[in-house]
């Protein structure tokens, strides 16, 4: 009964016009997740668990540095994109935040080129300093791709998108470093950051070219546009963008500060077991990763057309067929984490039960759907904002709890508690606002006399 009505609803995604969308989403954001494992598995390789340590503090310091540079405006431009995409003020929108961000990327990618020894003193990282100057050369690319990428996802191009993001820029890195190791293996591990450096601008360089083919005479036609109304609607995105980013802030503690407080706990041995492991556990998400580049529009669309029956639909749909897609990956993790771990390098296998704790955690947050994106697609921004953060000083506050009495499991632990927490807090919202269970399995809030609001 229960695989019948999986399967009921995976059919009912794949025979409307969702099936070539999810299917050429699902290959894009494949290519990104093998291209995150395999820049690791190569890294592993080469330089061991310290290589992937390093790797850990860089793409933390990169994605900290582009969630302050693009302020929230990848998801702004996805959400006022997404309600009306047919609007003459997109490319304008476009343009207007291209700029904004481009200025403030290249403030803080001084800010990283200059204080790029203070922060290899910080963390206490050998040669971590040669990999920031890289680092900062990728800043610009890597917070303009993220613009873009959410720009595609609000006229409904989720496997461009994908194509923009971190997952691609890490796979075309990996390629990069065999090709450096081939030339000049003495050229050691400030490779990474050149890699980066020269991976971001191509990235970028393939979504502007993209859009220029595609867009540049529908742009040019809809420029003309009235200035008093535009200001309004930059006044509101604005508005939403400084959710978004406050929000993002609260990711930023939970993805990359958690990173580089573990760092800072962990010796680089150490956090390269935990990076291994939470990246290996970030394939079981990669799902839901998808649904989240293709559904967020869609959402804001039928919500801001009243149709919240086919909200709920479509909300209750992603999660359950997630959950069927990924269902091999979530075995694989929780029940056979040493082979898993073992192509990475033999190495890693002592990460296998931080690989289980961090695996539980991301079921949990397969099986919640875009509980986050249903809210903040919703005008319910500033709630999800708000539990963003309260789990992620809940989880700050573990990792310095936990990692000095159990080491790389208690950083692993405080991360599993970020996740499940966050993603509990929201399912209860979206009921009690919008009125959508989102879990495969009886209404247990129904069940507790909690009812939502009425608002509908």
């Amino acid at each position: 009964m229960f695989l019948s009505k999986f399967l009921y609803y995976s059919r009912n995604i794949l025979e409307h016009e969702l099936n070539l969308v999810f299917a050429r989403t699902f290959a894009a954001r494949g290519i990104a997740a093998i291209g995150s494992l395999v820049l690791i598995v190569i890294l592993g390789r080469l330089y061991g668990p310290t290589g992937v340590g390093i790797l850990a503090l860089t793409q933390g310091v990169l994605l900290g540095a582009s969630v302050f540079a693009k302020y929230g405006m990848d998801n702004g431009l996805m959400r006022f994109i997404g309600q009306d995409q047919e609007s003459i003020y997109i490319y304008k929108l476009l343009s207007w935040t291209l700029i904004f961000v481009f200025v403030l990327s290249l403030i803080i990618a001084l800010a990283i080129f200059f204080g790029r020894d203070n922060i290899e003193i910080m963390f206490q990282s050998k040669g971590l300093s040669s990999v920031l100057v890289g680092i900062s050369i990728a800043t610009p690319a890597y917070a303009l791709g993220y613009i873009l990428s959410g720009f595609f996802k609000g006229i409904r191009k989720p496997a461009t998108a994908c194509l923009m993001e971190g997952g691609s820029v890490a796979l075309v890195s990996a390629f990069i470093i065999l090709l450096i190791n081939l030339f000049d293996p003495a050229f050691g591990i400030a490779s990474i950051g050149v890699a980066y450096a020269i991976a971001t601008w191509l990235v970028l360089a393939q979504g502007i070219l993209y859009i220029y083919n595609r867009y540049a005479v529908t742009a040019h036609n809809k420029y003309h546009i009235c200035k008093i109304e535009f200001k309004h609607l930059k006044s509101s995105f604005i508005s939403s963008s400084h959710d978004f980013f406050i929000m993002n802030l609260a990711t930023l503690v939970q993805s990359t500060i958690s990173i580089l407080i573990a760092g800072w706990l962990l010796t680089s041995s150490e956090l390269g077991l935990f990076k291994s492991s939470e990246q290996t556990a970030m394939l079981i998400s990669f799902v839901l990763i998808v649904i989240n580049a293709i559904l967020p529009p869609r959402f804001a669309h039928l919500f801001n057309q009243g149709k919240l029956h086919e909200l709920e639909l479509l909300g209750r749909q992603g999660a359950r067929f997630g959950i069927l897609l990924a269902s091999p990956l979530i075995i694989a993790c929780l029940f056979f984490p040493y082979w898993v771990l073992g192509i990475i390098g033999e190495d890693f296998k002592d990460a296998a039960p931080l690989l289980q704790i961090l695996g539980i955690a991301q079921l949990i947050n397969l099986a919640t759907g875009s509980v986050g994106f249903m809210l903040s697609m919703t005008g319910h921004e500033r709630i999800m904002r708000n539990i963003s953060w309260i789990s992620s000083i809940i989880g700050i506050l573990l990792l310095f709890l936990l990692i000095p009495l159990f080491s790389a499991i208690g950083a692993a632990v405080s991360l599993a508690v970020i996740l499940i927490t966050q993603n509990l807090i929201a399912l209860y919202f979206v009921w009690k606002k919008l009125g959508i269970w989102m879990l495969p399995i009886p209404n247990l809030f129904r069940l507790a006399g909690i009812e939502p609001q009425d608002n509908k």
